[in-house]
């Protein structure tokens, strides 16, 4: 079985559109929250979400490329940050120990 690298092919369809030369990291940003936004509507609506948030990792993944960072990086920083957070449910909400 042939493992598909959609990071690296949504990458190249980036640059395939001038999305990466032909925009910024703000432009990107606007992207994002609109596509945010399209999930928070399907959320309340109990629709199917996983296009919303494919939507938001192809933005995402643009962001990485003209920023020369992989998921994989961006992962493992986020998780080196939170590995050892403490705190508790307040609401359905992780509130983090020391933000309560």
């Amino acid at each position: 079985m042939v493992e598909i690298n959609y990071e690296q092919l949504i990458g190249q369809w980036h640059k395939d559109r001038n999305l990466i030369e032909g925009s910024t990291d703000k432009d990107q940003y606007m992207k994002l929250i609109q596509e945010a936004g399209e999930l928070s509507d399907s959320l309340c609506k109990g629709k199917d979400i996983k296009d919303d948030i494919g939507d938001m990792m192809v933005v995402l993944i643009n962001i990485m490329v003209r920023n020369n960072l992989t998921i994989e990086e961006c992962l493992a920083v986020a998780y080196e940050d939170i590995k050892d957070r403490k705190g508790k449910m307040i609401d359905g909400i992780f509130v983090k120990e020391g933000d309560e």
